[in-house]
């Protein structure tokens, strides 16, 4: 599963190059996240591994438009009263569906990139509850909401 800094690298190298206004994107998003630079390092190595040592082509820098708008609305989710009861929710919920060991991974791995796998585990251990239920979570969150949800 794509993470939060992992998408935020694709769109800023989507045409091969990242530009310098990229790079100040992506240091706010790391910043707002609140990112271990150990785990952001170990991303960003992976991610140099994986995507970009297969690239030949190289651009301009052209994904900082579509990273600006994706990145302020990921910050916006992370100033959002409604994240906790969000997180918890989700992790409820897929408590009750049957949450496997490696989904329980997953999520603990992805709330943990922006300081929210405590919520995460609360949530599953039912240890700080929220009544409400969501049919829309924050966009922050839907690449979670995809895997619990999904039955595999």
């Amino acid at each position: 599963m794509k993470t939060i800094f992992w998408m935020a690298l694709e769109i800023a190298w989507s045409d091969g190059s990242m530009s310098k206004k990229g790079a100040l994107i992506i240091e706010k998003l790391h910043d707002k996240m609140g990112l271990d630079i150990s785990l952001r390092e170990e991303i960003e190595e992976r991610f140099a591994k994986e995507i970009l040592e297969e690239r030949t082509e190289r651009g301009e820098g052209t994904g900082d438009f579509e990273l600006e708008s994706w990145a302020n609305t990921i910050i916006e989710n992370l100033n959002s009263n409604q994240l906790e009861n969000q997180i918890i929710s989700l992790s409820k919920k897929a408590v009750i569906q049957g949450l496997s060991k490696e989904k329980w991974l997953l999520g603990m791995d992805f709330t943990r990139e922006f300081n929210q796998s405590n919520t995460f585990a609360e949530g599953v251990w039912m240890e700080n509850n929220t009544e409400e239920e969501y049919d829309n979570y924050l966009s922050i969150l839907e690449p979670l909401v995809n895997e619990l949800t999904t039955r595999n």
